[in-house]
């Protein structure tokens, strides 16, 4: 991309390079790129065996609980690993959540799952009272371009992502990638690799959501010939692959409990040693991790090894969902025109009514939703006019909320015509197939606990499955907390 020698406008509006490719435009923006946003908080420790604590966060997102992981990190036994969670960024306020703790979470006296705060507000969890002191404004350093990579967006919360990046980028850091599923991880880890010094070497991905469990261990190390049955020749694991570039993983909160050891100590040691082999071969290979759980809670809940979360997370960069960043929906609309021009030889173009309808939409896919409805209408347009029935996104007005996929209403009606909520075809096959499958699971072990009476035995007998991967699944899903009620009945057993 051509880089450009004009001055951005003084008044901070965006200014486009005459000389650029029109396919290609950049927009620059007026110093100091910075805004002003709603960022630091202050939690003191008014009671409890913490009394007296006091921590003070400039970030969107702060949790509290007994797991190293949290920014307030408590000793009370009564509190949960990862057991509340503060969020900034609701437009509507300061939002504590409980992250499904043990004991629960109380605020002024009153047990909540979910509420707004402000500050004098008192928290209270297990035996300890929290004083939320206090939620200032500071100044965020914003990025002069409106895209890092193949990521776009001129909003304030994107162009505060390509700030971060543009600083990362160039050092070896590991980066934890966290935000919804089509907000664009991988477009983040590929721009890391290539403004990085590793750019002319691989950048290789290992999607760790779709490995047979069977098999993740030898695509991490690499197996030899004849090491297990299906090994018919040597093979080097994804470290080696990507020796000297990066290596991303992907979805890598899915990643077996039991693997999550092995990639540490291949992390810490920067040596693999493939299946079947005594030879030890050093591998320099950068890691950008990308994930869409909550590997804090995760982490709270035993779901994820504490010491591999701070390995991966030395740097963490949250992606918003496009419903944060409606600046950003007719700037990508018409980025995925141009794309569709360039291939196709011709260039429809949104009419307002369709530019309305594409605002006005909730955007549960995020980017990659509006690409396909993007991509899609481009294609059914008629006179190179894109109207809002091109962009099949349903009913306007009256249209009923997408009901979640194993609810029993969502169930009656899979058994008459075998439709999923609208957002899931939006997603690809693998990642909609992974939201099924959780749910669909969720929804039958939680029937199956209540009918056993929460009796892991009793439940595996009747699911036809052992007790053992019972409590590894309840684990994966956050459920094994309510299957612990019945420990001592079953040690009687």
């Amino acid at each position: 991309m051509s880089n450009s020698t004009k001055e951005p406008l003084s008044n901070g509006v965006p200014q486009i390079d005459d000389d650029l490719d029109p396919g290609m435009t950049t927009t620059f923006f007026s110093a100091p790129h910075r805004h002003t946003q709603l960022r630091r908080v202050m939690l003191r420790v008014t009671a409890g065996p913490d009394q007296g604590a006091q921590i003070q966060v400039a970030r969107p997102r702060i949790t509290v609980g007994r797991s190293a992981v949290n920014d307030l990190v408590l000793t009370d036994t009564s509190v949960s690993g990862t057991h509340l969670q503060i969020t900034l960024g609701d437009k509507r306020g300061i939002v504590l959540r409980d992250l499904e703790s043990t004991n629960g979470t109380l605020l002024q006296g009153l047990r909540v799952r979910e509420a707004y705060i402000e500050p004098g507000a008192t928290i209270s969890l297990g035996k300890t009272d929290i004083l939320f002191l206090s939620a200032d404004e500071i100044e965020v350093p914003l990025s002069g371009q409106d895209h890092f990579g193949a990521l776009w967006g001129a909003s304030p919360a994107m162009r505060e992502v390509f700030a971060i990046l543009e600083k990362v980028a160039p050092t070896d850091m590991s980066v934890m990638i966290g935000g919804q599923t089509g907000t664009g991880k991988e477009l983040v880890a590929r721009a890391l690799h290539d403004e990085s010094s590793r750019a002319e070497a691989p950048f290789v991905v290992l999607d760790c959501g779709s490995l047979p469990r069977e098999l993740a261990e030898a695509a991490i190390l690499g197996h030899k010939k004849g090491s297990f049955t299906g090994a018919i020749g040597d093979r080097p694991g994804a470290f080696e692959e990507a020796d000297g570039g990066t290596l991303f993983l992907d979805e890598v909160g899915e990643l077996p409990l039991d693997l999550q050891p092995k990639l540490l100590r291949v992390l810490d040691r920067r040596e693999v040693q493939r299946i079947g082999e005594s030879q030890v071969r050093k591998v320099n290979v950068r890691v950008v991790a990308a994930t869409h759980r909550d590997l804090r809670q995760m982490v709270g809940q035993g779901q994820f090894r504490e010491d591999l979360y701070f390995r991966l997370s030395v740097m963490t960069v949250d992606l918003p969902p496009l419903r944060d960043r409606a600046d950003d929906i007719l700037l990508l609309a018409n980025k995925f025109l141009e794309d569709f021009a360039r291939v196709h030889g011709r260039a429809p173009q949104l009419n307002d009514d369709a530019k309305a309808i594409l605002l006005d939409e909730p955007w549960p896919g995020n980017v990659r939703q509006l690409k396909n409805a993007i991509e899609r209408a481009a294609h059914l347009s008629h006179n190179l006019v894109i109207e809002p029935a091109d962009l099949h996104l349903g009913r306007r007005e009256g249209r009923p909320a997408a009901k979640k996929f194993g609810s029993e209403d969502e169930a009656a009606a899979s058994q008459t015509d075998g439709e999923l909520p609208e957002e899931i075809y939006a997603m690809p096959f693998k990642e909609a197939k992974s939201v099924i499958v959780d749910d669909f699971e969720r929804a039958y072990f939680k029937r199956l606990l209540a009918k056993t009476d929460n009796n892991l035995s009793r439940a595996s007998a009747e699911a036809g499955i052992t007790r053992y991967y019972l409590r590894e699944l309840l684990k994966r899903l956050g459920m094994h907390k309510s299957s612990k009620k019945k420990a001592a009945t079953e040690k009687s057993e």
